[in-house]
């Protein structure tokens, strides 16, 4: 008998780099006003950490738990940072979102 161990895809980013990225954020997405430049650099930080299909979803995934733990925050505003700052996320952040697909 062959055995063939194929391994699980597993995201390589953790959601400790990605809050510690999107922190600076939190002012904008729950007052509004000026996008401080930490953000925008932790926007497109963060996605250039993105590497798979398993990083996007994770990536995603810890983003929506984030902020939905935020009281106050405007989800509108959250998801016209990737515009402000100039990068593609290809997903919407809501409480909805589906990471998974």
């Amino acid at each position: 008998m062959i055995i063939i161990a194929v391994p699980c895809a597993k995201a390589e980013i953790s959601c400790l780099q990605i809050t510690m990225q999107l922190t600076p954020c939190i002012p904008y997405g729950v007052l509004g006003g000026s996008v401080p430049p930490a953000c925008c650099q932790g926007v497109k930080d963060s996605m250039a950490l993105v590497k798979t299909t398993e990083d996007l979803r994770a990536k995603c995934q810890c983003v929506k738990d984030g902020a939905a733990g935020i009281p106050g925050i405007n989800y509108t505003r959250v998801n016209e940072l990737p515009s402000i700052c100039h990068v593609t996320v290809p997903y919407v952040v809501s409480p909805e979102t589906d990471c998974s697909k």
